[in-house]
């Protein structure tokens, strides 16, 4: 008898471990603390006197930082044991190769995500030079939709910068969704008006965003919590969809893939978006590498197998996104672009169409 009552006991404490396992809710108390020690390093050198900041993922609390010392090293002690993102954005003061005794001053910027499992964690943040290549970025995409309960998504957007500092031309310019194939694999393709590569009809300034809505309308008429779309500069339409949404006021992008009669549309937690000049829309055996202007590859799966070769993106972006929860990706700056989305991408609380985050 009193074998069966145990074995009982262990049976229930089993179930509530599982069940208290299992609990998607996020934690009212955190248990314990930890001390961090971060490296900061710059083309692999020490980078000193910088300051790290140091933001909770999952809680809300007042982002502290430090300074790094003559080793590069940054040091956190008593810190609640829970996730954090360490970064930083600031610029570097470096002998100039081009003009001696002279200094250059370079913006830099990194960041890492601190999952502790003891008390004690020792890591490093490498930074890279914001900026590389200038030109026509693909800067935010916004996919998972407003928070909702009849699985509304239809105010997608696709946000482009102008990094450069030259006026660049859209005419003809596609875009598109890609399958699980790579470059050579194209599901959905819409393009620009006018001539690839020579026209001058649709100009994007430097500086300047340019918005590409699924569905160029105000979605907070059927989504309080959603966003207004209604002043996109372009809209995505496909003329064999005759009940697709088009508001004559905005310019459309239309579908170019034969046989395809629904409107542009992105996954919302895993997709590949690439854009291209357009020079090579016979799309039967993909798109043509050197066409392409930018590529971004995204996920919520930390464990995502890439799709689009790494020449086209090396990393992936979105990791964590909640789908209907008004979660975006963007850059981390307007229009910076190291070609790994990992790096490039942060994702925000709230989309930000026309404008970069602070």
């Amino acid at each position: 008898m009193e074998n069966s009552v145990g074995r009982i006991g262990i049976l229930i404490l089993l179930v509530l471990f599982i069940v208290i396992g299992c609990s998607r809710e996020k934690p009212t108390m955190y248990d314990g603390s930890f001390g961090l020690r971060l490296y900061v390093t710059y083309e692999g050198k020490p980078a000193v006197g910088l300051a790290v900041f140091l933001e909770p993922v999952d809680f809300v609390a007042k982002i502290c930082s430090d300074t790094t010392d003559s080793s590069g090293l940054v040091e956190f002690d008593d810190l609640l044991f829970s996730q954090y993102r360490a970064y930083v954005s600031t610029e570097m003061y470096l002998p100039s190769d081009v003009h001696p005794g002279e200094l250059d001053t370079i913006s830099v910027i990194g960041n890492i995500v601190i999952y502790p499992t003891s008390n004690f964690v020792v890591d490093s943040i490498g930074l890279i030079s914001s900026g590389a290549e200038p030109g026509l970025k693909i800067n935010e995409l916004y996919t998972v939709g407003p928070p909702n309960d009849f699985f509304y998504y239809f105010d997608q957007f696709i946000e482009l910068y102008n990094s450069s500092t030259d006026t660049v031309y859209l005419d003809g310019m596609i875009v598109c969704r890609m399958g699980d194939e790579g470059i050579r694999d194209v599901t959905y393709i819409f393009q620009f008006p006018g001539e690839p590569l020579v026209g001058r009809e649709y100009p994007v300034p430097p500086g300047t965003f340019v918005v590409l809505a699924v569905d160029a309308i105000d979605h907070r008429e059927i989504v309080p919590q959603s966003i207004d779309l209604s002043n996109a500069d372009w809209e995505f339409k496909n003329s064999r969809d005759f009940g697709d949404v088009d508001n004559p006021d905005v310019p459309n992008i239309d579908n170019i893939l034969e046989g395809h009669t629904r409107d542009f549309s992105m996954n919302l937690v895993s997709e590949v978006v690439l854009i291209a000049d357009g020079s090579d829309a016979v799309y039967i055996d993909g798109i043509d590498p050197e066409t392409v202007i930018d590529c971004v590859e995204y996920s919520s799966n930390p464990n995502h197998i890439k799709e689009i070769e790494k020449f086209l993106d090396m990393g992936f972006c979105g990791v964590g996104m909640q789908r209907y929860s008004s979660q975006s990706r963007e850059r981390i700056k307007a229009g910076f672009d190291t070609n790994n989305s990992t790096v490039d991408f942060e994702v925000i609380p709230f989309p930000t169409p026309g404008y970069q985050h602070e």
